[in-house]
């Protein structure tokens, strides 16, 4: 079959300082109908920059320096203005990264969709993207929809015209997993449906894995390995490869993986929680409000100092919520929030400083929790001036260095802006502006979720170090199971609010009792083709809890809330 998509010796550079720096270096790949390629790497690798061309886009300050990029028989980028606006959305259409920043909020979603063009009523388009009720949700706006929702209704408006060709920049970057495998599964069957043909931009392997035919492994500008899906997961030839695979966290791991040069794999053992470790911070029966809708319902945990405790669940489960009561951006509606030096209950405006600067927040996006106008510097001596740990100017200087090189970068990026630094390098300033405060309770907020797997795996190693040398308490926020796993020593398994199971890590993948934490693990993806579900499938079921008579307890502080398949009427409580 020939292909639709054929890129030949592509060169791109961009001006900067005076000088062409090239980014893309003789790239070539084809697309069939039917057919989805990925393109994989780091930040940096020139992926996006690649899949950008197929639509004739190139960046300000950019310019093609040899190569030519075809679809359906055109040369992109000799075609005309007029002949460029119809290739965009008529023959190739782009599903971005968060479609809650590329939908209008003010317009109606069935509005927005109704100018993507085309001949497809909105309504249909609608029901190809499987969302219930398209006449009712055709009159929302985004913001009341869920992520996962509005990535359908970005998927919809990007069918409008029903284009030729697809290209998918890291659409399922930030949804949890479950929502994760419905929107890959959901572009697949269209892909089979409408005979398109699509380019993958992405650093999630398992979504690789999952969805691509062939990839193309990039590395600053240069295609290092290509292959078809099979062969390269299963015996990766060129040691960048190797390394991004074994980085990779999986649901079989028990510690974090340390990952040689050559891709050498070897799990670091979890520290050793001291029994009689004292609870830094304590949550009991925890209940918090938006208006007339609960958010978190009876929500009991401890936390003590040198552990991390994982909350887990679906976007709207209520993990992060209780994470930003913890540290006072928003007061419960009931329950009690303490650490041993006082009530957390309180915001954190009315906190005293003494306790405010002991529990500290990592933001999820370092990107937008820096300002961006100020040195990554002054966003470290700032909070040290303010809690008082540095009592003058040129000792909040220094310290500042030290918390720079604490959290491993040099101190000299203390004069840059946060603009010019990688993600990986703001995300290791967010987590040292958080120990300016010198706590000994630390929130992660969904703190690896857009980073790549290498730096991924080396924030978490970070993390996993600060805890061991500070014996700090941690309260980590993810939707990616396997790394949970990797790095927690103990899980809440929250759904809708509501704990639904907790325990030990290790018991609780070892033996997940509740069908919803079943439906989480079988939904996770593994970078593996031919990965079975970590488990399987959940049945239907129905929540049996009675107010006397909530848990069915497993031992060792592993629990379940009870349940029964919707079949019957008897209490189950296990699987």
């Amino acid at each position: 079959m020939a292909p639709i998509v054929s890129v030949n010796s592509l060169c791109v550079s961009y001006r900067s300082g005076g000088r062409d720096v090239p980014v893309v270096h003789d790239v070539s790949f084809e697309v069939a109908e039917g057919r989805t390629l990925a393109l994989v790497g780091e930040s940096g690798s020139g992926k996006s920059t690649v899949a950008a061309t197929l639509l004739g886009h190139l960046r300000h300050g950019s310019r093609l320096d040899g190569g030519s990029v075809r679809v359906d028989g055109k040369d992109v980028f000799a075609l005309s203005v007029p002949e460029l606006r119809r290739l965009r959305g008529g023959t190739v259409a782009m599903v971005g990264q968060n479609a809650g920043h590329a939908l209008t909020p003010s317009m109606r979603v069935g509005r927005q969709i109704a100018e993507a063009g085309g001949e497809v009523p909105v309504l249909d388009l609608l029901e190809q993207v499987r969302l219930p009720r398209p006449a009712d949700l055709a009159r929302r706006y985004p913001h009341e929809l869920s992520g996962g929702q509005q990535q359908r209704v970005a998927i919809a408006m990007a069918l409008a015209a029903r284009p030729k060709v697809l290209v998918l920049d890291e659409p399922t970057t930030g949804l949890d997993v479950v929502t994760q495998r419905g929107i890959l599964d959901l572009v697949t069957a269209l892909r089979d449906e409408l005979g398109l043909a699509a380019v993958l931009v992405s650093h999630d392997l398992g979504v690789v894995a999952r969805m691509a035919d062939e990839v193309s492994v990039l590395r600053s500008g240069w295609v290092v390995e290509s292959a078809p899906t099979r062969t390269l997961f299963a015996g990766a030839q060129h040691a960048y490869t190797k390394r991004l695979l074994a980085s990779v966290p999986r649901l079989t791991d028990d510690g974090l993986a340390l990952v040689g040069e050559n891709g050498e794999r070897e799990v670091r053992a979890k520290a050793v929680v001291d029994a009689d470790a004292p609870v830094a911070v304590s949550a009991t029966d925890v209940t918090i409000d938006y208006g007339t809708a609960r958010a978190v319902h009876g929500v009991s945990f401890d936390v003590r100092r040198g552990e991390i405790v994982a909350l887990v669940g679906e976007s709207g489960s209520g993990k992060s919520t209780l994470a930003w009561s913890l540290a006072g951006l928003r007061a419960p509606s009931g329950g009690t929030m303490s650490h041993g030096s006082g009530d957390l209950a309180k915001p954190a405006r009315g906190r005293p400083t003494a306790l405010r600067r002991l529990v500290q927040l990592v933001f999820q996006n370092a990107d937008t929790s820096l300002n961006p106008r100020r040195t990554v510097g002054d966003a470290i001596r700032r909070p040290l001036r303010f809690f008082g740990t540095a009592p003058d100017r040129r000792q909040a200087a220094t310290r500042a260095l030290d918390l720079i090189r604490d959290v491993r970068l040099d101190p000299a990026l203390a004069d840059r802006l946060p603009a010019q630094l990688s993600g990986g390098q703001r995300q290791r300033i967010g987590i040292a502006r958080a120990l300016a405060g010198e706590p000994d309770v630390l929130i992660a907020d969904e703190i690896t979720t857009a980073l790549d797997v290498s730096v991924q795996a080396e924030v978490l190693r970070l993390l996993d170090d600060l805890r061991r040398e500070r014996q700090l308490a941690c309260l980590f926020i993810s939707h990616d199971l396997a790394v949970v796993r990797g790095i927690a020593d103990r899980v809440l398994v929250l759904r809708q609010g509501v704990v639904v199971e907790e325990g030990p890590t290790e018991a609780v993948f070892a033996d997940p009792a509740h069908p919803y934490t079943r439906e989480l693990m079988a939904a996770a993806l593994e970078p593996d083709p031919d990965a079975e579900p970590f488990v399987e499938a959940a049945p239907e079921w129905l929540d049996a809890a009675e107010p006397d008579d909530v848990w069915a307890d497993h031992g060792d502080g592993h629990r379940v809330r009870r349940w029964r398949p919707a079949s019957t009427s008897v209490p189950e409580g296990v699987s």
